[in-house]
């Protein structure tokens, strides 16, 4: 049930491995969080969605997909920053030097810092380097921005180097984000591997990547129920015996993977199993909004493929026409404000004013440009929040019944709520009911 990249990936694997397997999708289309959609004759995506080179499970279901051509990743790491107060850009780049290494060049030439700021990042560096899984984990109650403090790090610095990438990451600011999530972020992403951060996105509309893996899945000889919209779980006794449509019809199962956030799956569960001390943290789980903001300028203004931009309302900015190759005069910009909770509350209108405001404030060259469309994209619940506290209440595939399985960006991956997570669940998903049989 749910056919983001996490149940596709766990279809696919089921159905592969020669399990009949059906696909139940509320929606008329597959994706999930990742789709795309036509906007008067343009392609657009939902939201900008990247990856990074160490998101090996995604980069091999492109793979798996035939893919591989239609999405490019950085030869190596380079973030641009502007920061419109001080007409300043400046990068954070990967250098050829070994991990941790690679990126010292760039931070002593990070013109957002003062000298002295730079030489704080060495005292929150330092620990991360020499911390394991196990300290790590001890960390969960505790905020990354209360820790980063702990190490010397200034309100300053947090906003303009910590921030720029756990925000987009993690989708929330350091003092709201477990030291926990985001400590495992700049290890794994950022200071154990010199190419881990490289940066990609996919180069077509997102859906097509789900109708990619829907059609493998169809060829496989799995079959896909899409606009159909479930009510409950049927179950009996301790087993999931198949699911009950809202029109009433019931479809029966050997097993029931629920490929669905914590507050769609929590609902489908009988009211005995919601109550079950192993899932009650399914209600536990607080949200977080993405407000991506597509703009059609009358004339280019960026050249690079992307940029963050030191301002709230603009925060990273994508050259899609560049990406993509968006057919149309002048040039199309997506803003993308991850932990959006402000701009989400505004009527669209205010949320592309604030953000056309913000670009010409950053880019000289569209100071004086007109903008000819633009459409804004709310996803109130886009993520998951991971609030200290927050990794020791995500479940893992199994449950205390033995026929139904979990799998999505929120469940136990160790990653935060990206791509990389939703298909590493998929993944285990299939292998838990794999194991089983």
């Amino acid at each position: 049930m749910g056919s983001g990249l996490a149940g596709l990936t766990a279809a696919l694997d089921l159905t592969e491995a020669g399990v009949p397997t059906m696909l139940v999708e509320r929606r008329p289309f597959a994706g999930g969080k990742t789709f795309s959609f036509d906007d008067g004759g343009v392609e657009l995506d939902n939201g900008q969605h990247v990856y990074l080179r160490c998101c090996t499970a995604y980069l091999d279901l492109i793979a798996r997909l035939g893919l591989n051509g239609y999405v490019r990743t950085q030869p190596r790491l380079r973030v641009p920053v502007l920061d419109p107060a001080t007409a300043r850009t400046s990068s954070i780049a990967s250098g050829p030097l070994p991990a941790p290494l690679h990126l010292s060049a760039s931070i002593l030439r990070y013109s957002h810092l003062s000298l002295g700021e730079k030489l704080q990042l060495g005292r929150a560096v330092i620990p991360m380097l020499r911390m394991g899984a196990t300290g790590r984990r001890r960390l969960d109650g505790e905020s990354f921005g209360a820790w980063l403090r702990a190490r010397g790090q200034s309100q300053r610095v947090i906003e303009r180097f910590w921030d720029l990438i756990v925000l987009p990451t993690c989708n929330d600011v350091s003092d709201n984000v477990s030291a926990r999530q985001a400590i495992m972020v700049f290890q794994v992403g950022l200071l154990w591997e010199r190419r881990a951060a490289d940066i990609g996105f996919a180069t077509v509309g997102l859906s097509r990547i789900a109708e990619a893996a829907l059609a493998k899945f169809r060829e496989s000889g799995g079959r896909a129920l899409l606009g159909r919209a479930v009510r409950e779980l049927e179950c009996t006794g301790e087993l999931a015996t198949g699911v009950r449509f809202a029109d009433g019809e019931t479809i029966q199962a050997d097993a029931v993977i629920l490929a669905l956030p914590p507050n769609q799956a929590r609902p489908l569960l009988p009211e005995a199993w919601r109550s079950h001390p192993a899932l009650a943290s399914l209600e536990t789980f607080s949200y977080a909004p993405i407000v991506n903001v597509h703009l059609q300028l009358d004339r280019p203004v960026m050249t690079d493929w992307f940029c963050a931009v030191l301002d709230p309302n603009v925060q990273y900015v994508f050259n899609r026409s560049r990406i993509t190759e968006v057919a149309g005069e002048g040039q199309w910009l997506t803003c993308s404000l991850s932990g959006a909770f402000p701009q989400s509350a505004l009527p669209q209108a205010d949320i592309a004013a604030n953000a056309i405001e913000g670009l010409r404030r950053a880019f000289p060259k569209a100071r004086d440009a007109a903008v000819m469309r633009w459409r804004v994209v709310k996803e109130q619940e886009a993520t998951f929040r991971p609030q200290p506290g927050t990794n020791s209440r995500r479940l893992g595939a199994t449950t205390p019944y033995a026929n139904l399985l979990l799998a999505g960006a929120w469940t136990d991956t160790e990653w935060p709520a990206t791509m990389e997570s939703a298909v590493r669940s998929g993944h285990r998903a299939a292998r838990a009911w794999l194991d089983v049989k």
